[in-house]
């Protein structure tokens, strides 16, 4: 099938597919803004072997079966080179069938999960860490500084519960039962019994694995109510949307990030990333869900370049796979015939009182 396929690629530009939460939370908006904003970039140069890249994006308000039918279309009608920066572990897991049936590279997938990555996926390359890694980095942090009454917020999907176990995972290493598990469904976003459970248990930190929206709550809700615990959470939610809705609240909560810091200039690719929104002229937050974006849209170019001018997924998919340490100014992605693990890049960051992300 892939084969076939390969016959009524277009011929003067190179299509790039994309499916994505645009609407309702609307998660997948930065991640887009910064890639865009790379591929635009590399378009007014002239493109990759003179061909524009165009990246098609659809919506699917998160939903798995809208994300497999726009899949589909994507490569059946569509006739996309790649599949590109989907977001959402539920989503991700949905489509990554298709990517082995139709032979056609899914790139960087904003998303760390376990599942992506065991059993190997030739066709799927990762570029940020997994939640583990972040998870393990966040429960190091807390009991370094002695804290050991640790309680685990997470959504009721396949992202929040692995996020669950990588956090259980780290405490178990430690020795440390979780002091309470409290969750929430991600279709409703009710979190009333999960604030009722953690206040009633009172922990010194809490992780957490949901979705910006839900977290910003989550914590305000907590903090209203008078108590002040260390709120920890995974990288899906360093959108500056999220800072935005948490407020005031934010200051003191700690985001794991699996990119460079964004206001960084000593980093080759944040100086890069910074120049190329400067030149945009367009309204593109300076955030490391943006960053993300970019790094992700650069990487598949320099697949391209490597592809050749006469593109295939094959030859895009084998071009990849042969990127052994390479450095993307700043960040090291680690590719070869039987790994797509990427980076394992994480560092941990701080909200300050004015909505800033430290170090």
């Amino acid at each position: 099938m892939g084969q076939d396929a390969e016959k009524v690629l277009p011929k003067d530009k190179i299509l790039i597919g994309q499916s994505g939460e645009f609407s309702g939370e609307a998660t997948a908006k930065e991640n887009t803004l910064g890639a865009t904003a790379y591929f635009n970039y590399v378009n007014k140069l002239g493109g990759v072997h003179g061909r524009k890249i165009e990246l098609i994006s659809l919506d699917d308000a998160r939903d798995k079966q809208r994300t497999v039918s726009n899949t589909k279309k994507l490569i059946t009608e569509d006739h996309v080179l790649a599949l590109f920066g989907y977001r959402s572990t539920p989503t991700v897991e949905a489509v990554a069938p298709l990517t082995k049936e139709f032979e056609v590279p899914l790139i960087a997938p904003f998303t760390g999960a376990e599942s992506l990555r065991k059993p190997f996926n030739p066709w799927m390359f990762h570029v940020r860490a997994s939640y583990r890694a972040e998870g393990a980095k966040i429960i190091q942090l807390l009991t370094s500084l002695g804290i050991k009454k640790i309680a685990i917020f997470h959504q009721t999907d396949t992202f929040g519960k692995d996020g669950l176990a990588g956090y259980q995972d780290a405490l178990k290493e430690k020795n440390i039962e979780p002091s309470v598990i409290a969750s929430y469904d991600r279709k409703t976003l009710d979190i009333s019994a999960a604030v009722k459970a953690t206040l009633a248990n009172e922990p010194q930190a809490v992780v957490m694995a949901c979705t910006p929206k839900a977290c910003a709550n989550f914590v305000k809700e907590i903090r209203s109510a008078g108590q002040h615990p260390q709120f920890m959470t995974l990288s899906n939610t360093n959108s500056d949307e999220f800072i935005k809705a948490l407020g005031e609240d934010g200051r003191g909560v700690g985001i794991a990030q699996v990119m460079p810091y964004p206001w960084n200039t000593g980093t080759a690719v944040v100086r890069e990333f910074q120049k190329v929104l400067k030149e945009s002229n367009q309204n593109v937050p300076l955030s490391y869900a943006t960053l993300e974006g970019f790094v992700a849209a650069k990487l598949l170019t320099e697949g391209l370049r490597r592809t050749g001018p006469n593109p295939t997924r094959a030859k895009l998919m084998n071009a990849l796979s042969g990127l052994k340490n390479y450095d993307l100014g700043g960040i090291v992605v680690d590719y070869s015939p039987t790994d797509r693990t990427g980076t394992q890049f994480v560092e941990l960051t701080v909200l300050s009182k004015d909505g800033k992300i430290v170090r």
